[in-house]
């Protein structure tokens, strides 16, 4: 069952118009590891006792802007934490959805 979920636009290299290309998933998911905003959420689950799990698809080309990325998935993991229990594992899922947007989803793990 989903907790929370949240979806992002998917750039292709005819969506930029002339502006830089946004970053490939990979590197998105890089700056928002080593953001303050992460080290919290990190924190926060640790005192919670709260465990969670990524999921990344291996995307050959998907490219987001690295902000949108980070505020999906801030705002998904702490949803995942407040639902949670101590002892609660749960996971979340990046994919790309029928629409072809990328996917931010947590979801209960058994």
């Amino acid at each position: 069952m989903a907790i929370e979920t949240l979806t992002i636009a998917i750039w292709n290299d005819e969506d930029a118009h002339g502006d830089p290309l946004p970053l490939q998933l990979v590197d998105a998911l890089q700056d928002f590891g080593r953001s303050r905003a992460t080290k919290l959420l990190i924190r926060r689950g640790q005192e919670s006792d709260v465990r969670c799990e990524l999921r990344v698809p291996l995307l050959r080309d998907c490219r987001v802007r690295s902000d949108e990325l980070a505020r999906a998935w801030g705002k998904v993991w702490r949803a995942a934490i407040d639902a949670a229990h101590p002892g609660d594992r749960f996971s979340i899922d990046l994919h790309v959805g029928p629409d072809s947007r990328l996917v931010v989803q947590a979801e209960r793990s058994s």
